[in-house]
């Protein structure tokens, strides 16, 4: 009864959606607050890609200087999941990967605090053109 209604086009709620939805507002958290907010630096890399392509072209042109650190970490990022040697072999099935995810996770962290810092730049660069 409970799967009929859910796919029911019905807009009114019936009492199985009710008590549905008031199992899910009870139900335990999976993920954690760290969790979500580590999401939401690869959602905010995504949502200012434009951001952060100009950033990097200013970067390369000269006009903008990233972070000694996040120079460092793009660079050793980029060459370590390119290059074949890692510290954990890749034909290994799961571990493999997974010193690569944690290098690529790293890098997304990096360039999140770089674009926020860029987009503060920008606007300071706005405000003392006014």
């Amino acid at each position: 009864m409970v799967i009929v209604s859910l796919f029911n086009l019905n807009i009114t709620p019936t009492i199985e959606t009710v008590i549905l939805s008031q199992k899910l507002q009870t139900m335990p958290k999976i993920t954690s607050a760290r969790q979500v907010q580590n999401i939401r630096h690869g959602w905010h890399l995504f949502r200012n890609r434009k951001t952060l392509w100009q950033m990097l072209r200013e970067v390369l042109n000269g006009r903008y200087r990233m972070s000694l650190f996040t120079t460092l970490v793009v660079v050793v990022s980029i060459a370590y999941v390119v290059f074949p040697f890692d510290l954990i072999p890749d034909f290994i099935p799961v571990v493999g990967w997974l010193d690569d995810g944690v290098v690529i996770f790293l890098l997304i962290k990096a360039l999140h605090k770089e674009t926020q810092r860029y987009i503060q730049y920008k606007a300071r660069e706005r405000r003392s053109s006014l």
